[in-house]
């Protein structure tokens, strides 16, 4: 297989644990038998090609050049992420043609593929290639094991690394752990294989236990720090440390006592606080040439997918102390797993007796570890994997697109009614009605609602019917919008609808586009979703994408302008007795996902929503915000009793809110 890594961290431009698992796949694919190509990119004013590429072929390596203020210039969006992968995914897919690649990998972190898999995903030939997010660690969880708060800016950023995961065929996960934490974010589509890791010292027995602490890594929170302060306290005390050793860069903690070196002193036992080191940051080789054979090196941190100064420490000869529901106690053999942390470590007299046995047992134990991480790491039985199973996957992508859907799924214009409520149009009406007269796909079947418009507006209904051939009009009392739409969906005799307000415009191609999202997208949508470019007294372009995560609960971007399955619509429904301009469509979306419909992006602005101050959406009346918290409330709980896995996005929901406050 041709397979196309999209990464900015690089081996040739290392920043972490991204870097040091490239170096180590890369080779291992390449023996397999597997072409490798990489996409990165440098930020800055300057482009800068890096002089040597290796583990790449230079002739594999393409290097783009962001500057985020131009990118941001050009497309104003809050979120960086989003920004950067939209401006590289032109760049990305025509990169994937002219190699010919049949999986692009990327990572997850900072989503740079999430605008090109979106689009990808939605285009003919969709089936084509393989799109993967490896799962190297989400910022969030970071944010979260640091315990400081996200701004507005980077919570939108996380977002982006899920949707990316969303959107990809499929999703690998180096543990258990890591994929555990992807449940609980209700990504699916997960299968763990190991990271790779070349062990640099030959086989032999354990060197003697020494009474001191060595880390390695980070100097954070995140990383384990104050839970390293607390066993070494509860160690020094039946066991007294001669030293304890801190390599690694060091970041100030969230608390009163922010500086690390003061907050760690503080709380360690007095007679250990002269006998504590710090390094700072060091270069890779010269860090891990500081590791002492035999000292005890805990790896306690609570936001790894995986933990390569776990493994290098394991490969000096340190003996690790680890917690359990972490990435790092999947580096103990089954057999071992008792000497494993309770992951809360709740008990000091439990804690001292399972450490001080485990450093009894570590001269049997140690080689054991060492042995099963060379065989789970090996790289050769890693890539072994990761080529069957993307070759897997691939297989079955295409055969999903070529028979299932093409053979009984495929929609064109005829199966779709666009279905307009109406209450006293007015000249924008015709512009609405041109947009759909212009449609590229055609021009589609129109019904509209009169909701009990006066007789003299009927002039705006007949233009409509004079641009539109296939136009039907039903009318009824004044009800009110939710009951018209009601009206619309019980009256639609085609499988798939599309709502439009009357001062709302489609894109000229957006009809042939979202047909084409439908027929082309592996995940055999129930509903295609544009992105949105308001228009009036704001020009904002709306390219986020809420659907399925936990942030939907909080706040919305959708409209009712989708591309939808009409019986879904009679099943939802709306409740006409809303007449306020409530959030009607937030909680209809939040249902949609809640009943385990399926709703893809069109990356796209296909909708040009009319934007103005004073409509009954902008600003809310307290009236609107209360009527709106409650259809809210009524959806959450319709989708946790429809499945009781949506709890755990209610429960990261109001996680979220409760920091934004």
């Amino acid at each position: 297989m041709r397979i196309l890594y999209v990464s900015k961290e690089t081996p040739f431009a290392p920043a972490g644990g991204i870097a040091t698992y490239l170096a180590h796949i890369v080779p291992a694919m390449r023996e397999a038998g597997h072409e490798v190509f990489l996409f990165t990119w440098t930020e800055g004013d300057r482009a800068a090609r890096p002089p040597d590429t290796a583990p790449f072929d230079e002739h594999n390596v393409h290097v783009e050049h962001v500057n985020y203020d131009e990118t941001w210039r050009i497309l104003p969006v809050a979120s960086r992420s989003l920004c950067v992968s939209t401006w590289l995914a032109d760049r990305l897919i025509a990169k994937a043609e002219e190699w010919d690649v049949d999986v692009i990998e990327a990572t997850d972190y900072l989503a740079p593929a999430l605008a090109a898999f979106q689009r990808m995903q939605t285009r003919r030939g969709a089936a084509r290639r393989l799109c993967v997010t490896y799962n190297h660690g989400f910022i969030e969880d970071f944010y979260e094991a640091d315990q400081i708060v996200a701004p507005v800016a980077a919570e939108l950023d996380h977002l982006c690394e899920r949707q990316q995961c969303r959107t990809s065929d499929l999703v690998i996960a180096p543990s258990q752990a890591a994929a555990e934490r992807l449940d609980g974010y209700r990504i699916g589509r997960v299968h763990v294989t190991r990271e790779p890791y070349v062990f640099r010292w030959p086989e032999g027995p354990a060197a003697p236990v020494r009474d001191e602490i060595s880390y390695i890594g980070r100097i954070s929170v995140s990383k384990g720090l104050d839970k390293l302060v607390y066993l070494a306290n509860a160690l020094h005390a039946v066991r007294p440390l001669r030293q304890i050793r801190l390599i690694g860069r060091i970041v100030d903690t969230p608390f009163r006592k922010y500086d690390m070196r003061g907050y760690l002193r503080g709380r360690l036992h007095p007679k250990l606080r002269d006998s504590l080191f710090f390094t700072g940051y060091l270069p890779r080789e010269t860090a891990l040439s500081l590791l002492e054979p035999g000292a005890i090196c805990p790896s306690l941190g609570a936001a790894e997918t995986f933990s390569y100064a776990c493994v290098e420490s394991i490969d000096a000869g340190l003996v690790p102390i680890v917690r359990h529901g972490t990435p790092m106690a999947e580096f103990f053999p089954d057999d071992l797993r008792h000497h494993v942390l309770d992951g809360q470590m709740r008990s000091v007299r439990g804690l001292q007796r399972q450490v001080v046995r485990f450093l009894d047992e570590a001269p049997a134990a140690l080689p054991e570890i060492r042995r099963h991480c060379r065989e789970t790491l090996a790289p050769e039985r890693v890539a072994e994997d990761m080529g069957r199973t993307y070759d897997a996957a691939l297989r079955a992508k295409r055969r999903i697109r070529t028979h299932a859907v093409a053979t009984t799924e495929r929609a064109c214009l005829d199966d779709v009614t666009v279905l307009i409520p109406a209450y006293k149009p007015d000249a924008e009406f015709m512009e609405t009605v041109d947009s759909l007269a212009w449609q590229s796909a055609g021009v589609p079947r129109v019904l509209i609602c009169d909701d009990g418009t006066p007789g003299d507006f009927q002039p705006w209904f007949d233009y409509a019917q004079a641009m539109l051939p296939d136009c039907r009009l039903v009318r009824q009392p004044n009800s009110g919008l939710l009951a018209a739409r009601n009206t619309l969906a019980e009256e639609c005799d085609t499988r798939l609808a599309l709502f439009l307000d009357t001062d709302d415009l489609l894109a000229p191609d957006f009809l042939e586009h979202a047909l084409e999202a439908w027929n082309a997208s592996p995940r055999r949508p129930d509903a295609v979703l544009p992105q949105r470019q308001n228009f009036g007294e704001s020009a904002e372009c709306v390219l986020g994408h809420l659907l399925g995560d936990h942030l939907h609960l909080l706040q919305n971007d959708y409209r009712m302008t989708a591309l939808i399955r009409s019986q879904i619509l009679r099943e939802i429904g709306f409740d006409a007795t809303r007449r306020n301009g409530e959030a009607d469509d937030w909680a209809f979306w939040l249902e949609f996902t809640g009943r385990g419909h399926v709703g893809v992006l069109l990356p796209e602005r296909g909708l040009h929503y009319r934007f103005r101050k004073g409509s009954m959406s902008w600003p809310w009346s307290q009236g609107q915000r209360v009527g709106t918290q409650t259809m809210l409330s009524q959806a959450a709980r319709a989708m946790c009793a429809a499945d009781p896995g949506q709890v755990a996005s209610l429960a990261r929901a109001f996680y979220s809110q409760a920091l934004r406050q």
